[in-house]
């Protein structure tokens, strides 16, 4: 109905000159071409803003990268070990050769197993001068808790596998090393002295302590 509304309408918007004799077809057909060009130029207003609506997006994303985008976020490869406190050396797996007396699991990073014997086990920075398995100064060294030691030396608690332990700062060990005195499996007493340069507190220490195994070989020093 609105159709033919819409195309009389249109007919008389265009209808011909006084003088014209008038013809009703001619005037519908008018009509009808005016309604078909008045839905085709809508039909293509409608679908231009629709295009332009589409563009809008793409123009955006092209005018910058999101900010989120633009950066990198590149995951460290992850390492086997602990990072340790501020400032200290991080432990990392050990698997490298070790000599008869004593096993460790754990090793700061980029130390290694300078020498052992029944009595101790010595470790030192790669490159380290003194190359003496036997000087412990500026060292991590691992030993049995001496024979005639006759209790254990005071300090703070510091369980290793369960197992009582005794934590010594370097003020009271009396030098520039840490002590950590524990219980193994065994039942045997070790002590772990860590030079302060290695910046490691009683946790860390233990976790290196964790690790320490004492072969059949080891055998306790005296004084």
């Amino acid at each position: 109905m609105n159709d033919v509304k819409d195309l009389l309408n249109l007919a008389l918007s265009d209808r011909p000159a006084p003088a014209e004799p008038v013809d009703a077809r001619g005037d519908l057909e008018r009509g009808r071409s005016l309604l078909r060009r008045r839905r085709l130029l809508g039909l293509v207003g409608v679908t231009a803003a629709m295009a332009v609506g589409a563009l809008v997006p793409v123009a955006v994303q092209s005018s910058g990268a999101h900010p989120a985008a633009a950066v990198r976020h590149t995951t460290p490869p992850s390492v086997s070990g602990s990072a340790g406190s501020a400032g200290s050396i991080a432990l990392v797996a050990w698997r490298g050769t070790q000599p008869p007396g004593y096993l460790v699991s754990w090793m700061p990073s980029g130390w290694r197993v300078q020498g052992a014997n029944p009595f101790a086990l010595t470790i030192a920075p790669a490159g380290d001068l003194d190359t003496n398995p036997d000087s412990f100064l500026g060292k991590l060294v691992v030993m049995l808790q001496s024979t005639d030691a006759p209790s254990l030396p005071p300090g703070t608690s510091q369980p290793v596998n369960g197992r009582p332990g005794v934590f010594q700062t370097a003020v009271q060990a009396g030098g520039n090393t840490e002590i950590l005195t524990f219980q193994v499996a065994g039942g045997h007493w070790v002590q772990v002295q860590a030079p302060m340069a290695l910046g490691w507190d009683s946790t860390e220490l233990a976790k290196f302590a964790s690790g320490v195994q004492v072969l059949a070989a080891a055998q306790p020093g005296h004084g």
